[in-house]
């Protein structure tokens, strides 16, 4: 049986504003394994990048964790204090965040910035930090990372500094790698290489990785699992199959159906998910997707479906699966071909 390393329960985090309560995650539950990769996917707004913060306790005012539960390595983390997640931060959870050049400090060089990480949390002289600083570069692909080290970020391009954050995060060997948009800004050429990259540090240290995206494109090739949220919840979860070839709830369907595919031809035009997400100040009553789904209900807007589960690894937050049978098939506009068999 595989061991779990991060279980998230019931989570709800909200942001006091002067607008009201933003209730940017209402109450999400899902776990990963140890070794396991899984993608978070959902347009802007829907609450990943939230979940990501409230997992690193990484949350300002007027963020704050309202309730729930999070267990990693089996352990809540939840109610513990700043000092003790210092210790858990970078050595045992790490992030990699979305925009480098804001996520780097500008006046200190690479080197001196990956440094601080292994000796706060490893202890090592500074000549060893720095010889291990020098290897993290190397492991990530920078050409000649004796010289490099001593650069400051102005002096990397996008996918450099991309790598030199995943560098930091990794220099302590972490549990748990949480990539928050890690392709975002960057050419497909580069993003190609940032996935390689997280597949191969994967595959050396047995790292478990949370992808979060907006792009099902980047998910499909590297994800073993993929949970979709929309509204602060989890509208479905399965795995990379599950989701690609058989997906139940319709807003995964219009995800799906707006990739852009070469077999369609140049004149065939995306089918875009009209309207836009609900107000979290005042969220909706029954399922978030109602006003822009095709096969919305009555019962829809007045109450919120409970999960439906598929199969053992697959649930989908949707009223047509109690009204229908599970197995019902629905066209997704989606080929084989996405998703690596």
């Amino acid at each position: 049986m595989s061991e779990k390393i991060l279980e998230v329960k019931n989570l709800k985090t909200s942001f006091y504003t002067h607008l009201g309560e933003v209730q940017a995650v209402r109450g999400i539950s899902f776990s990963l394994n140890k070794g396991e990769v899984m993608g978070i996917v959902g347009e802007s707004g829907s609450g990943k990048s939230v979940t990501s913060l409230s997992i690193m306790k990484l949350l300002q005012y007027p963020g704050e964790i309202k309730s729930g539960d999070i267990f990693f390595k089996g352990e809540d983390i939840v109610n513990k204090k700043n000092k003790e997640m210092l210790n858990i931060r970078g050595n045992e959870i790490a992030m990699i965040f979305q925009d480098p050049m804001t996520s780097l400090n500008p006046v200190y060089t690479i080197g001196d910035q990956i440094m601080e990480v292994i000796i706060r949390h490893q202890g090592l002289s500074k000549k060893k930090a720095k010889e291990k600083a020098i290897d993290m570069l190397r492991l990530v692909g920078i050409p000649s990372p004796e010289e490099r080290v001593s650069n400051y970020p102005y002096e990397f391009s996008g996918g450099m500094r991309q790598r030199a954050m995943a560098a930091i995060a990794l220099s302590c060997e972490p549990d748990l790698l949480i990539a928050d948009e890690p392709t975002t800004a960057l050419d497909v050429t580069i993003q190609d290489q940032i996935l390689k990259l997280m597949k191969d540090l994967k595959e050396k240290l047995d790292t478990s990785i949370i992808l979060i995206t907006h792009d099902l494109g980047v998910v499909a090739d590297i994800c073993t699992k993929i949970v979709v949220m929309y509204g602060g919840l989890v509208m479905e979860e399965g795995t990379s199959k599950d989701i690609f070839y058989n997906p139940k709830h319709p807003y995964t369907m219009g995800l799906l159906k707006s990739i852009p595919r070469l077999d369609l031809g140049e004149k065939k035009r995306l089918i875009p998910i009209t309207g836009t997400p609900p107000d979290l100040i005042k969220p909706p009553k029954g399922c978030p997707f109602t006003a822009r789904c095709p096969y919305a209900m009555k019962i829809c807007s007045l109450h919120a479906p409970k999960y439906t589960k598929i199969d053992e690894n697959h649930k989908a937050m949707c009223w047509l699966l109690h009204k229908q049978s599970p197995n019902m098939k629905m066209d997704t506009g989606v080929k084989r071909g996405i998703v690596n068999e």
